[in-house]
């Protein structure tokens, strides 16, 4: 039996989708809709509404994913919303025994602080609320799985891209822009790398997570193999929309470089990665 908390967001829908294929009635989804109940998961209480079972695995998606700056506010907020998620899940885990657990964290734990490339042994020091409450949940799952036979999987997820994505992202708004009448468009830091990763390589790699034997407790980086400077993204945009722009780049001291790491899950279930270019194109053609 399966169950993924944050089935509504843009990875739980696809991996959702996946596991439905694979495993079928075996598996549960919560955060969306479950027999047409909305569940709060920061209200422990609302936990009773979810079956009970002996769960193989538990992925736990579900939480405040956006970037938060200069808004002292609302990024506590997300930290507290975020922690009293994680606190819930990990106490119906314990109750349900469950036998593993993804966790789906970010690549906000890194900050200017850590050396390219990013690596899972580097001194994590986060900067801005989302990296705080993923970091947090981190350091949660390993203190209160420490005694119990669950296996605890930490994914430090770059750049996810694809259909129907989130419309924040740094894709789909740039698609937009040039899909706009404005013949001037400005972006951000020409010379900072990007990791992406399309999501039907993110949910295999979940999805063979699940399936073969891991560590105890273990983090991987997850992303693609070729990072890209964010001027080299916007080139191909500009060629695929056939359109005289006039490009404009500014300075974002939010905009961190991402150059990743990959060597460790690699080495554990073998990468291979869609062609970003090649599926830039569709993706432009949807959006």
């Amino acid at each position: 039996m399966f169950i993924v908390f944050g089935s509504s967001g843009f990875i739980g829908r696809n991996l959702y989708n996946k596991l439905s294929e694979i495993y079928g009635q075996n598996l549960v989804k919560a955060d969306g809709k479950i027999k047409k109940t909305k569940i709060n998961l920061e209200n422990k209480k609302n936990f009773k509404k979810i079956p009970n079972y002996n769960y193989n695995c538990v992925y736990a998606l579900a939480g405040k994913s956006d970037f938060v700056f200069n808004n002292k506010k609302k990024g506590n907020l997300q930290i507290i919303k975020n922690n009293k998620i994680i606190k819930n899940i990990i106490y119906f885990c314990i109750k349900n025994k469950v036998k593993k657990i993804i966790f789906l964290s970010s690549s906000a734990v890194y900050s200017k602080k850590n050396s390219l490339p990013f690596n899972e042994s580097q001194k994590i020091n986060p900067d801005n609320s989302l990296g705080i409450s993923k970091f947090k949940s981190e350091k949660k799952l390993k203190f209160f799985f420490k005694k119990t036979s669950t296996k605890v999987i930490i994914l430090r997820v770059f750049t996810v891209y694809g259909k129907n994505m989130r419309k924040r992202q740094f894709l789909y708004q740039a698609i937009k822009k040039f899909k706009s009448k404005k013949k001037k468009l400005v972006f951000w830091n020409k010379d900072a790398l990007r990791n992406f990763i399309h999501i039907d390589d993110l949910i295999n790699i979940m999805i063979k997570l699940t399936q073969i034997n891991t560590p105890k407790y273990v983090t991987y980086n997850v992303a693609s193999n070729c990072p890209y400077k964010i001027s080299s993204v916007i080139n191909c945009l500009h060629k695929i929309s056939g359109k005289q722009r006039k490009i404009i780049y500014q300075n974002n001291k939010n905009n961190l470089s991402h150059k990743v790491d990959i060597g460790k899950i690699n080495n554990k279930i073998n990468l291979s990665f869609k062609d970003f270019k090649k599926e830039l194109i569709k993706i432009y053609e949807e959006i």
